[in-house]
Parts: structure tokens; sequence; C-alpha cells
């Protein structure tokens, strides 16, 4: 197992950084401020990916889990799912 967890946590890392680059991209190209009130228009299939990305991103770090990828893969989940129930 401990083998495995070496070679899951550069992809771990991977995960989480491009999960934090989607949502920031999606947040800039798809979510406007109009009336003091956040319009989402982000398309099905964009949201899907988002949340496949979150998904893998979070089972990747549980796996991972005493390594320092896996906190910093759950640091941007938690960021992440901290702006979206904000709604930012």
């Amino acid at each position: 197992m401990k083998r495995f967890r070496d070679t899951v946590q550069w992809p771990t890392l991977a995960l989480a950084l491009l999960l934090f680059v989607c949502d920031w991209w999606t947040r800039v190209h798809y979510v406007a401020f109009v009336d003091y009130a956040y319009v989402d228009s982000t398309p099905i299939i964009v949201n899907q990916i988002w949340f496949l990305l979150l998904f893998a991103t979070f089972i990747f770090a549980v796996i991972s889990i005493p390594r320092v990828p896996s906190f910093l893969a759950l640091l941007s989940v938690t960021w992440v799912l901290f702006l979206s129930i904000q709604g930012h």
C-alpha cells in the first residue's frame, strides 16, 4: 500500500491544481454579478467535468493521506466547496 500511495501522490497534486484552475476559469467566464445576485450560466458538461474533478481529487487525496500533496488536495477541495457554497 505504501508504494501505491507514493505513486498516487503526484496525480493527486495535479488533480488539485487542475480543479483549482478549472473552478477559477468557470467563475471568470460563466458567473456574473447582476443586481446584487450571482448568475451562473455554466453549461452542464462543464459542471459535470468540475464535479468529476472534485470527486477524483477527493478520492485520491484520501488514498494518499499521509503525504503532503494529499493535504494540498484536500485544501483545494475545501476551498472550491467553500466558494461554491458562498456563491462566489
